[in-house]
């Protein structure tokens, strides 16, 4: 961070126009910053009030107008850009997490997870998952972050989910996937890969991944999972 910012520091004051490029570049000071949920992508508010988007290595800084697209909102203050960088809309992205082979658990708001079948924490996370589903539908994506074992595990979920949904969960939660059979060379393999291809989208970077009902985004499983999914303690907006 130290490194960026002293790059930011160096690059920021890029002149705006044609017409400044002679003229020696004033360097805002920086009030706040911080990283978005995209590759190489910061936003920096100045002492003035200014909000402007820096590349990681500081060479490049955008001022102007900006645009959410994936909330339809205009950024225009570093509070409700960060708010929305912490949020995903799958309703607006018109992203249903059944055609990504989600396995269901419980009823009521949806909980979406991306979970890798072989990741170490999925033990604790199912664990406080099984108390909550009366409160809430969790919607669980397989994915694999882990290398081979893990593609093979979510393809072979995949696969099974197509013909028999209350096995898959069954396999998932008793994290009894390396007892799955080798599926057929066609079963599975378009369901998972519209998985990975939305996990890349959303920015999964590990597992797990939660997205809340209001539509908060976690990486990394809550210390609280019941206080997170009610806007309590980490994370509450």
């Amino acid at each position: 961070h130290i490194a960026v910012f002293i790059a930011v520091c160096l690059a920021v004051g890029v002149a705006p126009t044609l017409a400044d490029a002679d003229q020696p570049a004033q360097t805002p000071s920086i009030a706040r910053m911080a990283r978005l949920p995209v590759t190489g992508l910061q936003v920096v508010e100045t002492n003035e009030g200014e909000l402007l988007f820096l590349s990681d290595n500081g060479r490049y800084a955008l001022r102007g107008r900006a645009l959410d697209l994936w909330h339809g909102a205009r950024l225009v203050s570093y509070e409700e850009t960060i708010r929305l960088a912490g949020r995903i809309d799958l309703a607006r992205l018109k992203l249903d997490v059944g055609d990504l082979g989600a396995i269901d658990v419980g009823e009521g708001p949806e909980v979406v997870a991306f979970v890798d079948p072989l990741c170490p924490h999925r033990v604790a996370l199912y664990a406080e998952l099984q108390a909550l589903v009366g409160t809430y539908r969790f919607r669980l994506v397989p994915v694999p972050v882990l290398g081979e074992a893990s593609q093979r595990a979510v393809l072979a979920l995949a696969c099974l989910s197509g013909s028999d949904p209350g096995k898959a969960r069954e396999t998932l939660l008793e994290n009894q996937t390396a007892g799955l059979p080798e599926p057929a060379a066609d079963c599975g393999q378009g369901t998972a890969q519209r998985a990975l291809i939305a996990a890349q989208i959303l920015g999964v970077r590990g597992t797990p991944f939660l997205i809340a009902p209001d539509g908060r985004v976690r990486q990394g499983r809550p210390e609280d999972l019941a206080a997170w999914l009610a806007g309590e303690g980490e994370g509450a907006p």
